[in-house]
């Protein structure tokens, strides 16, 4: 990987611009881990599309790769680059603050500093915009305020990673994908000002259905793992929040202990991380789930149970007793007493 050009500045609010940095020889450590992190370290993120190339963050990205492109990749004029990254700074800035004006008092805009970097690797040429952690201080003399790094867990806030191309003079923008810490949308809608290629409710029915790929051989092998982490799955994207997918397959098998040997957890955990299709980060759709569905539980050739989907620790519900005499009951939890009177109670 090559870095072609970078830029460094800190977002105060109290000042009408972002204050710019020279990036000395022993940050390039930093520098190094907040690209790392945006471009391969990060497993979640977000496919978006333009919704307009002409919009300032766009824009300024478009001039800056063209820029660096006609001086042959070894910038010898920064003047140019460094206006167009002042411009993305201070669009943050400004975007930051009605954000943080329009929440008030409830909650604070997180401080940082925002990172930029042209880079060209294996797959080509790409821009990096990263929102990282930076804490104020101020000096015990002078009681000006300074800015800093932690030196250790270099945190990044949001990103975005712009894969570019030039094609007959024109530039493409072939991938754009966005990062998010929090709920906070304002760093796509706002600031980078581009929309979701793939909405909630097609991530959701995509993870769902990839989910149901990998698990459906286990159906055979031990039903009781099938039906347990199925309607794991189908609890959590039934439930309104935001999913980092590779955590939630690694919530859902990380310790689980499977009821039969022959099921092969870290071999469905490597499967459900390799799976595609979908944005890694999004927000469930719980009406893109069909349901509740019902799990069929066979009891013996004249009765079935049906359990609804997405009741989380159903299976808790269920006990297993065994007679002196050999005879092997399923015992059900029964709430409703309507049903519970419509059966003989058990003296023995």
């Amino acid at each position: 990987m090559q870095i072609l050009y970078s830029s460094l500045h800190n977002l105060d609010m109290a000042q009408d611009r972002p204050v710019r940095k020279a990036i000395p020889a022993d940050f390039n450590s930093y520098m190094d881990a907040y690209i790392k992190f945006a471009t391969t370290e990060n497993d979640s993120s977000r496919e978006y599309n333009p919704i307009d190339a002409n919009r300032t963050v766009l824009r300024c990205v478009s001039t800056i790769f063209t820029d660096v492109l006609h001086q042959g990749d070894v910038v010898t004029d920064s003047e140019s680059l460094d206006e167009h990254t002042d411009s993305i700074a201070l669009k943050l800035l400004d975007v930051e603050k009605a954000v943080q004006e329009r929440i008030g008092q409830m909650t604070d805009v997180q401080k940082g500093s925002i990172v930029q970097a042209l880079l060209l690797d294996d797959e080509g040429y790409k821009y990096v915009v990263a929102k990282v952690e930076h804490s104020e201080w101020y000096d015990g003399e002078t009681l000006e305020k300074n800015f800093g790094f932690p030196g250790q867990n270099k945190r990044v806030w949001k990103s975005a990673v712009i894969g570019l191309d030039a094609v007959d003079g024109a530039v493409i923008f072939t991938t754009i994908k966005a990062y998010i810490n929090t709920n906070a949308k304002y760093w796509t809608a706002d600031f980078l000002e581009v929309q979701e290629a793939k909405t909630d409710a097609v991530n959701t029915k995509a993870v769902l259905h990839a989910i149901d790929r990998v698990l459906k051989p286990v159906k055979e092998k031990s039903p009781q793992d099938y039906y347990n982490l199925r309607n794991t799955v189908v609890h959590e994207l039934q439930s309104e929040q935001t999913i980092n997918y590779p955590e939630m397959v690694n919530n859902l098998l990380g310790s689980y202990q499977p009821a039969s040997e022959e099921v092969d957890v870290q071999g469905m955990r490597q499967k459900l991380l390799e799976a595609s299709g979908f944005d890694t980060q999004f927000h469930t759709d719980p009406k893109a789930i069909k349901g509740p569905g019902k799990v069929k539980i066979i009891i013996s050739p004249s009765i079935d149970v049906l359990v609804k989907e997405g009741i989380p620790n159903w299976r808790e519900g269920f006990l297993v007793h065994e007679k002196a005499d050999g005879r092997t009951f399923l015992m059900i939890r029964c709430d409703d007493q309507r049903t519970l009177n419509s059966f003989p109670k058990d003296t023995e």
